[in-house]
């Protein structure tokens, strides 16, 4: 069961991105109805979900309704449940205003979505004070993957003191470096010689991974928003 806030908008943001169908029951009911997580309101925190379908499944909303909601994220199941703070019934198609939730059950207990980076960086330090500095291509609650310049001395199963540099704070935490893989052949000219090395997380502290978790969210929200903008930017 995952109950840190952010990580709980980090998936609910990865559900939004990726428009993942989703179920609905009413408490003590299981007569099942459809709707779309549209999106996080983060200023209000709440969770914005789409009118429930059959028509009759919105009519039985109520400000204050607890709902039960059902998905798959990756062929992983997941469910939580919120309760309705706001209906906004103006428009032509209703909406509902949630509370966040404060549980959600990822039935796989583990948080794996990468998330694509730009201007993030690592720093690795060893027990004899060996340093090496490399980018982050991607991240993950459970772990990172960097791109480092070879030669270098970083082998599978080792283990590193490490600090990323997210773009606007950083974190320190103990990573171990799961698989290297080399770089094949030449560098193009100008191109670094980089292995690209797969790590995990070996101990995320409680406030590392809020940081951490704060990050992948804001960087999901962007990803929506731009491809709501090409899409609405290619609508006739």
């Amino acid at each position: 069961m995952l109950t840190d806030p952010d990580v709980i908008r980090v998936m609910l943001a990865r559900l939004i991105a990726a428009r993942c169908p989703v179920f609905v029951f009413f408490e003590g009911d299981d007569e099942r109805y459809a709707t779309s997580l549209l999106e996080i309101d983060a200023a209000a925190g709440a969770l914005i979900v789409d009118e429930l379908n059959p028509r009759h499944g919105h009519e039985r909303v109520h400000r204050g309704t607890r709902l039960r909601f059902s998905t798959r994220l990756d062929g992983v199941e997941m469910r939580f449940r919120a309760n309705v703070r706001a209906i906004d019934g103006d428009g032509a198609v209703a909406a509902y205003m949630l509370d966040l939730p404060i549980a959600l059950d990822h039935r796989e207990q583990r948080a794996v979505l990468r998330t694509r980076t730009r201007e993030v960086a690592a720093e690795l330090r060893a027990d004899d004070a060996t340093t090496i500095n490399a980018r982050v291509l991607d991240l993950s609650m459970g772990g990172l993957r960097l791109a480092v310049r070879a030669p270098h001395p970083l082998a599978e199963a080792s283990k590193w003191d490490c600090t990323v540099v997210l773009p606007t704070c950083s974190f320190d935490t103990r990573i171990a470096i799961t698989h290297v893989r080399r770089a094949a052949g030449r560098p193009h000219p100008g191109t670094p010689n980089e292995d690209v090395l797969g790590a995990r997380f070996d101990a995320l502290g409680t406030g590392a991974a809020r940081r951490l978790g704060r990050y992948i969210a804001e960087t999901q929200r962007a990803l929506l928003r731009a491809r709501r903008e090409t899409t609405e930017n290619r609508a006739p």
